[in-house]
């Protein structure tokens, strides 16, 4: 059975001008949109997204309360943990790499 993590990398790569490979030479996951990244894996359940301090207010995104990553975060940073503990966060996900990709 597939990992919900996965699941979201199958998704992705149906996307337009979406990639999911690693980053160079590291074991560091990305999902890159026309070859520059947008988003990339933190661990198998969060995900860190590229986005406007704008569209974060917008949308009224914040980081999973229980996240180990990147604790020390400006609030003002263009980047934002997402959790992926759910099938039904991985179409918000989708949306949120979509709007990503556009930004690029």
């Amino acid at each position: 059975m597939a990992t919900l993590q996965q699941n979201l990398i199958n998704q992705l790569e149906t996307l337009p001008d979406i990639t999911v490979a690693l980053w160079k030479d590291s074991d560091l996951l990305c999902v890159f949109f026309k070859g520059k990244e947008i988003a990339h894996f933190q661990n198998e359940q969060e995900i860190d997204i590229r986005l406007t301090p704008k569209i974060i207010k917008q949308k009224g995104l914040t980081p999973p309360p229980n996240t180990q990553s990147h604790l020390d975060r400006s609030k003002n940073s263009r980047w934002l943990v997402q959790s992926l503990s759910g099938e039904n966060q991985i179409d918000q996900i989708i949306d949120l790499i979509k709007i990503a990709g556009n930004l690029r």
